[in-house]
């Protein structure tokens, strides 16, 4: 995740939540899913930290289920802070609260540390991540179970990367465009989306709306993602 810091004095609590609603079809299982994500995170100065856990209801080739997807928490700190460029690292942990066998969950922890870019030409937002994820077992014992979960999946070893830029249109509106993906290191698939995102708000509070495009991996044909996020 790339992380913006013009508050680097300051602290700074955020609520947030998350609505989405997507459509897959892989070579094994179709269907569709919904989710709501709470999340919480806070900033002082150059450090912060955040936690965010997903609630899905899924459905796949007819069967549905409710439950948790997997828990993520990140720390991350500005190394290098000015008035156009911020730049720095961050560390995401994923805790397996998900069902494996629903689709909800990797089945086992990840940790994916990153580093992060964001530069503000004004009135552009011009942003960029790459990281490394990996599974917290042993990859050569035999639990090799592809891309997953569907709700948000990856490989149990990648290397990450995102980049996307964003235009303020006034009246606190601005509109952009992302692309993320995974590149698999052993055994996997690529992943890739890409996403349009409108959003518009104060810096109190901010709600965005994103409509995604699955490209390679399977991740979903089609996601949309609503967010809003209140800082204290």
């Amino acid at each position: 995740m790339a992380m913006s810091g013009h508050h680097h004095g300051a602290s700074e609590l955020a609520l947030g939540v998350s609505l989405e609603a997507a459509e897959f079809d892989t070579a094994y299982y179709a269907g569709s899913y919904q989710g709501i994500a709470p999340s919480v995170g806070w900033m002082s100065g150059r450090l912060g930290a955040s936690a965010a856990i997903g609630l899905y209801h899924i459905t796949e080739n007819g069967l549905s289920r409710y439950g948790l997807g997997d828990a993520m928490v990140t720390g991350h700190v500005t190394v290098v802070a000015s008035d156009a460029l911020d730049a720095g690292m961050a560390l995401h942990l994923m805790w397996p609260t998900g069902s494996e066998t629903a689709g909800l969950g990797m089945g086992h922890a990840m940790a994916m540390p990153s580093v992060w870019a964001t530069w503000q030409p004004q009135p552009v937002t011009v942003h960029a991540t790459a990281g490394y994820g990996r599974a917290l077992i042993a990859l050569d014992g035999g639990h090799d179970h592809g891309l997953m979960p569907l709700v948000d999946p990856m490989n149990m070893q990648e290397l990450t990367w995102s980049a996307g830029a964003e235009l303020a249109v006034g009246h606190g509106v601005r509109v952009g465009a992302r692309t993320a993906g995974g590149i698999p290191i052993g055994a996997g698939a690529m992943r890739m989306i890409g996403a349009g995102r409108v959003a518009w708000g104060t810096p109190r509070i901010t709600t965005g709306v994103e409509l995604q495009l699955g490209v390679a991996g399977d991740p979903f044909t089609l996601r949309g993602v609503v967010d809003t996020a209140l800082r204290f």
